[in-house]
């Protein structure tokens, strides 16, 4: 705690001391003479009283408040401990004192120099496709584009080869896929023609990506040399999590697997709601692995309510041609295969899964949950907003896609990351304890119960 406000606590505590004499002085009055009428002493004495509760109030709040700041660096340190590419949350203001406001730029101080370390790779990377005259695109074994140069860009469109985001928005699939197996197969470089989603043949040549999965689509220099050669890159995307282990209440919440899991749907009612969107992220302990992703839109079967797109902004249009239920389902089940399932009122997502799975006649056990919205309840008694975006505020976290599915799992992610250093603080950093937690709060669960999940 500053020094400054190191002295106005004790001045506090020395004025809640001097309410208490007061307290116990109007109490010795009031016993010894129960008929006497309230003189100046006894004015003076609860004129005391009243400076005393109100010393004492500042100081809980004093003392509150400086130990939400500890916890925020606590959860910063943790969050860059877990993840190389995490970035500091913003230092708060106003409330910091200077010891605090020390620590913040010590640790951004810190953050910055491994990020300089780990860009170093970078800048030679940057260096070498610089030079290379030709059009560069690096994909995962889902698809997922974790490199792309200028030249890329330019050759097969800006906005449909971004990373992150599926190669197959601009070029066909099969002829991808199958140039890839090929080159797998072979274990070497082969030359093969790629079609754009708009039916133009490109000459490609279709090299492993090693053991990281995935492949390099490289395409001939005449073909991109107009194009000026920049990189923009996410190699952690081949990043593969541990394999899920046994599962148990003794498991460590450091060293569990867990898949963050949300839905868009066209309703709130768990039985009559139908899933438009699922989305979903693999963690392992702190750790984002934001090479297993989900992204899927789904095909409800059904119109669309326009209070529901106003939310999540999907329309019948969007989901025409979408994937039925059980074939979405069916990679989430994979995804979800030894792993604990996460989510912010994840008793809402798990049921509407359930239902949409006894509606398709689909076996379906729901592995162990942890959710979010209740842990914060039982963490954070005094947080009154317990909606995603507030808890995201209260950790420092950034918000961006959200109302989406996938946009929600990175957040409730980096939530839930932010939450382990409380957790651990509770003695509960175990699987079993931290569900014991969530369930303390009984009248956030009553809720979630009447709401009918």
């Amino acid at each position: 705690m500053p020094a400054e406000r190191l002295k106005l606590f004790y001045v506090l505590l020395a004025l809640a001391g001097i309410g208490v004499l007061a307290l116990a002085g109007l109490y010795a009055g009031v016993a010894f003479d129960p008929g006497a009428r309230p003189g100046l002493p006894e004015v003076v004495l609860a004129a005391a009283l009243l400076v005393g509760v109100g010393a004492l109030l500042t100081a809980a709040t004093l003392i509150r408040r400086h130990f939400r700041q500890v916890e925020r660096v606590r959860g910063a340190i943790v969050t860059l401990a877990g993840d190389e590419n995490a970035v500091l949350p913003v230092q708060p203001t106003g409330e910091c004192g200077r010891e605090m406001e020390r620590l913040w730029l010590a640790l951004g101080d810190l953050s910055a120099r491994y990020a300089r370390i780990r860009a170093l790779p970078d800048e030679r990377l940057h260096a070498a496709l610089a030079a290379v005259g030709e059009a560069i695109v690096v994909i995962t074994e889902s698809g997922q584009v974790s490199l792309v140069n200028a030249g890329a860009k330019g050759l097969l469109g800006a906005e449909r080869v971004r990373v992150g985001t599926s190669v197959f928005a601009a070029l066909d699939r099969p002829s991808v896929l199958e140039a890839v197996r090929l080159a797998e197969r072979n274990e070497r470089p082969v030359d093969a023609e790629l079609t754009t989603v708009d039916g133009v043949a490109l000459s490609a040549r279709v090299a492993p990506f090693g053991t990281h999965g995935g492949a390099v689509l490289s395409f001939a220099a005449d073909e991109a040399a107009e194009y000026a050669f920049e990189l923009e890159h996410a190699l952690d995307l081949h990043d593969r999590p541990p394999s899920p282990g046994d599962v148990g209440d003794d498991s460590p919440l450091d060293d569990l697997a867990i898949v963050v899991v949300d839905t868009e749907t066209t309703g709130l009612d768990v039985e009559e709601a139908r899933i438009v969107s699922i989305g979903a992220v693999r963690l392992h302990g702190a750790k984002v692995y934001r090479s297993v992703t989900m992204d899927r839109l789904v095909r409800p079967g059904v119109a669309v309510p326009a209070r529901s797109t106003a939310v999540h902004g999907i329309t019948d249009d969007m989901v025409a041609d979408a994937s039925p239920f059980p074939d979405a389902f069916g990679d989430l089940r994979s995804m979800m295969q030894g792993a604990v399932l996460l989510g912010h009122n994840v008793g809402f997502d798990v049921g509407v899964l359930d239902r949409e799975c006894r509606r398709w006649g689909l076996d379906w056990q729901p592995p162990p949950m942890l959710d979010t919205l209740l842990l914060a309840g039982a963490l954070m008694p005094e947080q009154e907003d317990l909606r995603l975006e507030a808890l995201a505020e209260a950790f420092g976290v950034d918000v961006q896609g959200r109302h989406t599915a996938l946009g929600d799992c990175l957040v409730t992610a980096q939530v839930f990351i932010r939450m382990l250093p409380l957790l651990h603080d509770r003695n509960a950093a175990t699987l079993g304890a931290a569900r014991a937690l969530a369930e303390s709060r009984r009248d956030l669960v009553k809720m979630q119960r009447d709401s009918g999940w």
